[in-house]
C-alpha cells in the first residue's frame, strides 16, 4: 500500500514570503483531496492545525492570495451565514518536495523546521535513495531567509524528532527517518520476492516428481 504523501511546489518554497505562510499553504495541503485543485475547509480547522489565531492566520492567507499561490472563494449560506472557503491551488506544481503525511503532520516541529525540513528535500538526488542533502548554513540560510543561528535551531529541532542526522563540522545532512522508510520498503519487498521464488521453486518440483 502506497504512504500518504503531501507535495510542496518548488515554486512556493522558491517565493519571498514569510516562513508561516508557507506553512499555512503545507496545511492546506492536508486537506486535499487526490490531486483537486480545490480544497473545502473551515477557518476554524485551519487554525487549529497551524495553531494560528484570527488576524495571524487571515494575514498568512491573504499573502498567499496575493503572490498567486491560491486563490479563495468564500461559501454563503441562503440564511446569509458563511460557511467553509474553497481554496484553489494556483502556483505551478510541476516539481514538488514529496513529504510523507506523518511529516507533515508532526505537532513537534515548528513552522520553521518544517519548512526547512521541506528544502532539504528538494536538494536531495532521488534516483540514489541515500536520502542526503549537501547544503551548507549559508545556503540553508538564503533559502529559508534566516541567520545561521536559527538555521542551527532548525536543524537540532529535526534531528531531536529524529527526521535527520548530521556532523557539526559537515554540510552532509542524511534524512534518516526516509531512509529507514525506504529500507523497511526494500526489505518487505526482498521478503515477498522470496516468498514467490520458494513457492514457484516448490511447484516446479512437484511437476517432476516421478510416483512409483
Amino acid at each position: 500500500m502506497r504512504r500518504r504523501h503531501i507535495r510542496i511546489a518548488y515554486d512556493v518554497l522558491d517565493k519571498k514570503v514569510a516562513n508561516e505562510a508557507k506553512y499555512v499553504y503545507m496545511a492546506l495541503l492536508r486537506f486535499r483531496s487526490g490531486n483537486s485543485k480545490n480544497i473545502k475547509v473551515s477557518i476554524a480547522k485551519l487554525s487549529e492545525v497551524t495553531g494560528l489565531k484570527g488576524r495571524q492566520l487571515t494575514k498568512h492567507i491573504n499573502t498567499l492570495i496575493k503572490y498567486k499561490v491560491i486563490s479563495r472563494y468564500q461559501n454563503k449560506h441562503n440564511d446569509g451565514n458563511y460557511g467553509c472557503n474553497t481554496y484553489s491551488i494556483l502556483c505551478n506544481e510541476e516539481y514538488f518536495s514529496e513529504i510523507p503525511w506523518e511529516i507533515a503532520s508532526n505537532k513537534e516541529l515548528s513552522k520553521w523546521s518544517m519548512i526547512g525540513y521541506c528544502i532539504m528535500k528538494r536538494f536531495i538526488d532521488i534516483d540514489k535513495e541515500d536520502f542526503t542533502c549537501y547544503l551548507s548554513k549559508d545556503q540553508l540560510a538564503t533559502y529559508l531567509q534566516c541567520s545561521i543561528n536559527q538555521v542551527d535551531k532548525i536543524k537540532r529541532n529535526l534531528k531531536g524528532a529524529g527526521l535527520i542526522d548530521f556532523d557539526r563540522n559537515s554540510n552532509k545532512v542524511v534524512l534518516i527517518y526516509e531512509l529507514a522508510l525506504v529500507g523497511q520498503l526494500n526489505s518487505n519487498l526482498d521478503h515477498i520476492k522470496q516468498v514467490v521464488r520458494d513457492k514457484n521453486k516448490a511447484i516446479e518440483n512437484e511437476s517432476y516428481q516421478v510416483i512409483i
